[in-house]
């Protein structure tokens, strides 16, 4: 089983125990480690040493900073024939926030109210769209850096001067109303696993536990919100995603967006006080998402044999 990560973390060394428990042989790779050589209709995947590497499946975990290198790779991987979980073509779109807003709205789910602007776009429209304070997060980002509230119009027309500096739309959310808080749902195979709320840190924008967020686990997941949390996995056709939504006073849950390479486990090791209650959910993710890994690899392996 290759796993496919920038680094060892505590979820890649968690899916290395628990893939070795039923018998696996993961193989730990950096996406720079690997070669694809192409002379014929399928791609050859090459180490570093040049020998070839035949995995039965693949964890495509390449996180935004390794997502130039890691996409590609996970496209020729499945060329050659590898299962992937989750694929380039779900992995690449999912991570770029506008093209997922189209993909929940397109499924009819309860998404933030989004606008995805160009940069001649006049302020004053956005501003009656949304309102202010709204919310600007980059379009391409991760780990809640670059997200914060916009709260003048002034702020806003600074923005937009910036995107057409860099050539890029501008990315803006209506403000929810919230108590610092919101819900993360961890799914494997498009269903809810376990789920914690966070909360932001003191002076802290967003709850993301990367930026000093705290978790409080959720001991059973209600069925709307578990019924949800699968929606938004099988629109964006994502078998390991992390559900982020808000529940909004009057108006129901609200996603905010679906994480395509969630922390599984390592949700569980920034828990601090919560993590004793946290770390047994996690290991249970982690566990079905081996058990997953491994079915994966059975069908490709039945798919080539009657090919």
């Amino acid at each position: 089983m290759l796993v496919l990560a920038r680094e060892t973390t505590a979820d890649v060394t968690a899916i290395d125990g628990a893939l070795r428990a039923r018998g696996a042989r993961p193989i730990i790779r950096r996406p720079e480690a690997l070669t694809i050589r192409i002379d014929g209709r399928r791609p050859v995947i090459l180490e570093a040493d040049g020998s070839p590497l035949t995995p039965d499946a693949c964890l495509g975990w390449t996180s935004l900073a390794a997502r130039d290198a890691g996409l590609w790779l996970l496209k020729a991987l499945e060329m050659a024939g590898v299962p992937v979980m989750n694929r380039a073509a779900v992995l690449d779109p999912g991570q770029l926030k506008p093209t997922l807003s189209l993909r929940l709205a397109a499924a009819g789910l309860p998404h933030a109210r989004t606008l995805i602007a160009g940069a001649d776009a006049d302020p004053d429209v956005l501003i009656a769209g949304l309102g202010l304070p709204m919310v600007v997060k980059p379009c391409l980002g991760t780990k809640g850096g670059g997200v914060g509230p916009l709260g003048h119009r002034a702020e806003l027309i600074a923005r937009l001067a910036e995107a057409g500096a860099a050539r890029l739309p501008l990315y803006l959310q209506e403000f929810l109303p919230n108590d610092g808080s919101d819900l993360r749902i961890q799914c494997v195979d498009h269903r809810p696993v376990y789920a914690f709320r966070r909360h932001a840190a003191p002076g802290a924008f967003v709850a993301n536990l990367h930026a000093g967020g705290r978790a409080e686990a959720l001991t059973s997941i209600p069925p709307a919100l578990a019924r949800l949390a699968t929606a938004a996995a099988r629109a964006v056709d994502a078998p390991l995603a992390g559900v982020d939504l808000i529940e909004v006073p009057g108006r129901g849950p609200v996603i905010l967006e679906v994480n395509m390479t969630p922390g599984i486990y390592t949700a569980a090791t920034l828990a601090g006080p919560n993590r004793p209650v946290l770390e047994p959910l996690a290991r249970q993710a982690v566990d079905l998402l081996a058990q997953s890994l491994i079915r994966l690899a059975g069908d490709g392996l039945r798919r080539r044999q009657a090919a």
